[in-house]
């Protein structure tokens, strides 16, 4: 079971209002030299209150002893002979007897919102030292109205106040309170002693007080209420089909969480800016404290169950309903879900005028306070530091909303509803989404810098990381400074996309290695630039399409891969120059000039195997110019030696035969 709300009752103001005190009334004596007296009148009290759920009462049952301190004056006797009480204002069916049964007289002279007053005759004139008991009796009655009253009194939950009947300082009442069985019982405050019988009836008692006029005490009973009991309710708001299941003899609360979610819901759609949330349909069931882990409301997220108390107030209302976002869909971490559900849920409550009952964060809360990032699993934390987290993170959020600001804050949910990455390129149009990357407390602290440009590091520290995780916050800072000057070397080139997901991922050791890396290739970068103008040609995309989207392995190779395309490029041009007198004759038939001109086009272009090769030909076409030349040359002078040896042989051997000739003749 998640999403609990903590909520503030004023069952610890009702509870201190009622049977604080008990007045005195005197009146004048008629027989002579007896007068009644003012003052000196205390009384005690044994009280014992029993619930009654199949009446939907707590009869009450008092045995007051009144004891008169009034001092005689000569022939003057003073008495008394009436009590004033105040009872509380849901008491009725007052009944009063005398310790030996006869009724005595009671009165209610006044009966306001916080309390009753009654008069109840002693029966007999009560002097000085005298004492006398009486019965008191009264029931508590739920007279109904409003849910978010703190009395209930109904066939499955009791939840009422308990006070002692006595005189201020003085000691000697007690109170016992009875249950009977089948009944969770949950003492709030009081501090009685509980004590459980054999037939299963539950007690609860003081003991003899000290002062009888000081214990307060609310107790809440409940009863499991079975599948008969409930009553369902079919509604439509929005797209939500919404099923409303409440106790059938409290139809009221059905009437007024209808009324809130009805109201509520559209404000709480376009305040966080999701639009309607991921599931269409919820069941919103009616529960006591007791079936929520003592809380006022619950959000189970794999069922889509909405657990709400009897109480309806408005607040717990949308702060559940507002779990249809704050879950672990978007955020991971309570502390963030709870915070900005409380967050929202109060807007809408100011915004429909409704009395705002979100918890509030008291400098006695604060003595539990703990770091954020500590709260653990619903149920598992102690009941102070539920107390002041659901407090904390209601003001932490809103700290962080005046801050971020309402549209920046909907950008930030988008974001981390989309999956997109906090650290997005800087010149790219393309947006980078995370895969399967949840939105913790890291995430949404990076979300909210990156979307809104200010810094909420400062609420981080103080309010959200444990002493372990500080030191995150400072690696973060370190790898973040590192980051903007590298990004500032890049000039208009995007850094590669390992960097900025090292950064996503909190994983600064990898981030501080990567960006060495980058400043490794856009070194290499400006040298390409450089020695491309000097061989009269340009750097190609490549590089720089390598070193923004495919990532620094690829980008160096293809840096070194330019540089020796670069290289072989001046090799050739230096082998252009360097060549001897025959090498115009060895050049014949070759052209590496073309390619030399063929081989820094493709460069440009980024086809290196193209350029590597034609720069190689016009290379070695140049180098070996020379040497072909001079072979060229010794070839033709040993052909023309040939030619030349043939003719001089041809004209010898003509001259041979002529001579022959003459000398036969």
């Amino acid at each position: 079971m998640g999403g609990g709300v903590w909520h503030a009752s004023a069952k610890t103001v009702a509870g201190a209002l009622l049977l604080v005190v008990a007045a005195s009334l005197w009146q004048a004596a008629t027989p002579a030299r007896v007068e009644a007296s003012q003052t000196d009148l205390s009384f005690v009290s044994t009280s014992t209150w029993t619930a009654d759920p199949a009446a939907g009462r707590v009869h009450v049952l008092a045995v007051v002893v009144a004891t008169s301190h009034s001092g005689d004056n000569g022939d003057r006797h003073y008495y008394y002979d009436k009590i004033q009480m105040t009872l509380p204002s849901s008491s009725a069916d007052f009944g009063a007897t005398s310790a030996s049964g006869q009724p005595l007289p009671l009165t209610v002279e006044s009966a306001t919102g916080s309390s009753v007053i009654a008069v109840v005759g002693l029966g007999e004139r009560l002097y000085s030292g005298q004492s006398e008991s009486f019965d008191l009796t009264f029931d508590l009655v739920d007279t109904g109205g409003s849910t978010d009253r703190d009395l209930r009194l109904s066939h499955n939950l009791m939840s009422f106040p308990v006070s002692a009947f006595g005189s201020p300082n003085t000691a000697g009442s007690s109170v016992s309170v009875v249950f009977p069985p089948d009944f969770t019982v949950q003492e709030e405050f009081g501090g009685l002693t509980r004590a459980v019988f054999g037939s299963g009836q539950v007690e609860f008692s003081s003991g003899i007080l000290d002062d009888s006029a000081e214990l307060n005490a609310w107790f809440t009973a409940v009863e499991p209420v079975s599948p008969g009991d409930f009553s369902v309710r079919s509604v439509t708001i929005g797209p939500l089909n919404v099923a409303l299941r409440y106790w059938s003899d409290d139809v009221g609360w059905a009437d007024q969480v209808q009324r809130v979610l009805s109201a509520g819901y559209p404000l709480l759609r376009d305040a966080i800016g999701l639009g309607d949330p991921i599931g269409t349909t919820l069941t919103v069931e009616e529960a006591s404290t007791q079936e929520v882990n003592g809380f006022s409301g619950a959000y189970d997220e794999a069922s889509g169950q909405v657990y709400v108390s009897y109480f309806a107030d408005p607040f717990v209302i949308l702060h559940e309903m507002a779990h249809m976002w704050f879950n672990s869909d978007l955020v991971t971490d309570r502390w963030i879900q709870e915070g900005f559900a409380s967050y929202y849920a109060e807007q809408a409550v100011e915004k429909l005028g409704y009395t705002d009952h979100a918890p509030v964060l008291t400098d006695r809360l604060r003595q539990a306070a703990v770091p954020f990032n500590d709260w653990v699993t619903a149920g598992e934390s102690s009941s102070a530091t539920d107390a002041y987290l659901y407090g904390a993170t209601l003001e932490v959020a809103g700290q962080i909303a005046a801050l971020a600001g309402p549209d920046g804050l909907r950008g930030v949910w988008q974001a981390a509803r989309s999956g997109k990455a906090a650290y997005q390129p800087a010149y790219a149009a393309q947006t980078e989404i995370l895969s399967g990357r949840s939105t913790d407390w890291r995430r949404l602290l990076d979300l909210l810098e990156r979307t809104t440009g200010r810094s909420f590091v400062g609420i981080w520290r103080e309010w959200v990381v444990d002493p372990s995780q500080a030191s995150q916050l400072q690696q973060r800072s370190t790898a973040l400074t590192a980051y903007a000057a590298a990004q500032s070397a890049a000039g208009d080139w995007d850094l590669p996309p390992e960097i900025r997901r090292s950064l996503d991922t909190w994983q600064f050791d990898q981030t501080t290695a990567f960006i060495d890396q980058a400043r490794d290739v856009l070194a290499q970068r400006d040298q390409i630039a450089a020695d491309a103008a000097n061989e009269q040609t340009t750097s190609p995309p490549t590089l720089r399409t390598a070193f923004e989207r495919s990532g620094l392995i690829v980008a160096s190779t293809e840096a070194t891969n330019e540089l020796a395309v670069l290289d072989e490029l001046s090799a050739a041009s230096q082998a252009r120059t360097a060549g001897g007198a025959a090498a115009p004759l060895g050049l014949l038939g070759v052209d590496p000039q073309t390619d030399l001109a063929s081989a820094r086009d493709a460069f440009a272009k980024g086809d290196l195997g193209k350029a590597m090769s034609l720069a190689t030909s016009a290379r070695t076409a140049w180098q070996g110019a020379d040497t072909a030349g001079q072979i060229r040359i010794l070839g033709s002078l040993c052909v023309l030696g040939g030619v030349l040896l043939l003719l001089a042989l041809f004209i010898w051997t003509r001259g041979y035969r002529r001579r022959r000739q003459t000398a036969l003749a």
